[in-house]
């Protein structure tokens, strides 16, 4: 289906979200479908307690209006989109995962209520990120992007080919320059002067991993000719190196997925996660 879902829920965090969501479905000629999710039920805490229907209302008419809201707020973001917006009675994780499905991309905004600075990203986020086999767009409070590159990490391996493809297909779309960020070694400098390793050495590692990564993205230079590329291979932590080089001016940050953590379906790798925690631009997670 060719549609952007978004899920909204009231808060500044989800208007932030509507706002990605409409320009990104402005730029794609795509449908927006907006979506907030409630619950009707009770806690395992209170199994047996019967929720009046008046409450039952009132907790589908703030729903409602979530939705109203948000197509307001798209409507002055991209007045052209189609846009269409329900309510759905259900754990909204799981709402979302399931309409996601049939995406093209599925956006969220940050709800995170951790005591740790700079920890942004909530639960309902993280488990659709971890959780969904399409793109999902996770879109900081405040934070729309700014007028910079889209940043993608790139492995010297086929994992990161599908975050590399939809990379250079974003900067394409938003004629942005495209920088790709690969760490052939996640110590910096420093750690491997200190393992023994000249400055000979080093240089000499870091040209094998700047050609094992311009071969890597060679086919996709073809597709998009237009696409100017800025190559950052250093020795880094992955994740850091990535957020450096995105800061707070890129469009957008590009991730693959590398999880395969023991619990059925979390897709959602270390470093993605890292990523996304921290980002102070939007970062959309590629698997399909």
């Amino acid at each position: 289906m060719s549609l952007i879902l978004v899920g909204v829920d009231g808060s500044p965090e989800s208007t932030n979200a509507v706002r990605w969501a409409a320009a990104a479905a402005a730029l794609e000629d795509l449908d927006l479908k907006i979506v907030a999710a409630y619950s009707s039920t009770t806690s395992d805490y209170a199994p047996g307690l019967v929720i009046p229907q008046d409450v039952i209302d009132a907790i589908r008419s703030e729903a409602t209006g979530f939705v109203q809201e948000a197509a307001a707020t798209a409507r002055e973001v991209a007045p052209d989109v189609k846009l269409n917006g329900s309510i759905v009675e259900g754990d909204a994780a799981r709402v979302l995962l399931e309409l996601g499905e049939h995406a093209q991309i599925t956006v969220l905004g940050t709800r995170g209520l951790s005591s740790v600075k700079g920890l942004f990203l909530g639960s309902v986020s993280t488990s659709v990120a971890a959780h969904s086999k399409g793109r999902v767009v996770i879109v900081p409070g405040g934070a729309l992007g700014g007028d910079g590159p889209v940043v993608v990490g790139v492995d010297d391996s086929k994992i990161s080919d599908p975050a590399v493809a939809e990379a250079y297909r974003q900067a394409d779309l938003r004629k942005k320059k495209l920088v790709a960020v690969h760490t052939w070694t996640p110590l910096d400098a420093d750690a491997l002067h200190g393992f023994g390793l000249d400055e000979q050495e080093i240089d000499e590692m870091s040209q094998q991993a700047v050609e094992a990564v311009a071969e890597r993205m060679a086919g996709y230079g073809q597709d998009y000719p237009d696409v100017e590329v800025e190559r950052v291979v250093v020795p880094e932590e992955p994740a850091k190196a990535i957020l450096d080089a995105a800061g707070d001016k890129a469009s957008l940050i590009v991730m693959g997925s590398r999880g395969r953590g023991g619990f059925t379906g979390l897709l959602l790798g270390s470093r993605s996660q890292k990523v996304l925690h921290h980002a102070q631009v939007p970062v959309m997670i590629v698997r399909r």
